[in-house]
């Protein structure tokens, strides 16, 4: 199991980096400018990265699955609710938080713990 989360910590890891980082960095700096921390407050964020694949393979991984695509399915349905829960409550309580960054965000989360749970399954199989 300790693996598993190795696995899934590199993926969740490497993934958010390169999303956060490249692909998606001016939307989320445009979209959340009012809401940025500057500089960033790295203790939450490691908290989030150790906590979070380890979730994932508590939750998604557990039984461990027969085959990779439920491992990817169970991944990307906690991804999806994980990122939903963030997205959707901001919506709800937040003034002005914008609309246009939910589906993005929520189908992220998806795409990517699906890609991390599928990894970990992979490694350990």
């Amino acid at each position: 199991m300790l693996a598993a989360w190795g696995v899934a910590l590199l993926i969740t890891g490497v993934l958010d980096a390169w999303w956060l980082g490249s692909m998606a960095r001016q939307f989320y700096r445009r979209a959340l400018a009012p809401w940025m921390a500057e500089p960033v407050r790295w203790q939450p964020a490691a908290l989030f990265y150790l906590g979070y694949p380890l979730a994932l393979v508590l939750l998604a991984l557990t039984p461990w699955p027969e085959d990779g695509t439920t491992a990817a399915w169970r991944s990307a349905l906690a991804g999806l609710m994980a990122y939903g829960t963030y997205d959707l409550t901001n919506l709800a309580t937040v003034r002005g938080w914008p609309r246009r960054l939910a589906p993005v965000d929520m189908a992220w989360g998806t795409v990517a713990s699906a890609a991390a749970g599928w990894g970990a399954w992979m490694v350990m199989t």
